[in-house]
């Protein structure tokens, strides 16, 4: 299937048929090129290997977090009463 011609509902909506839904994925993109619009699948990503990115890499945030002294722990204490 090289060409699929695709109908627009009174929405907006294109209904896409299911063995093309397939092979997409649950994302994708679109992308305009000088011959037209272009759909690009998205890339199915496991939740396991991206978690396991998140939890391995360098956090965002870098050098020491500046801690509050009891003393102004204390007078936000009595300001909220």
């Amino acid at each position: 299937m090289e060409q699929v011609n695709l109908k627009i509902d009174s929405k907006g909506r294109m209904c896409i048929p299911a063995e093309i839904r397939e092979e997409i994925g649950d994302t994708a993109t679109i992308k305009r090129t000088p011959q037209g619009f272009l759909l690009i699948p998205g890339k199915r990503e496991d939740f396991l290997e991206e978690f396991k990115k998140l939890i391995t890499s360098e956090p965002k945030r870098k050098g020491k977090p500046n801690l509050a002294t009891p003393e102004e722990m204390k007078s936000v204490w009595r300001t909220a009463k």
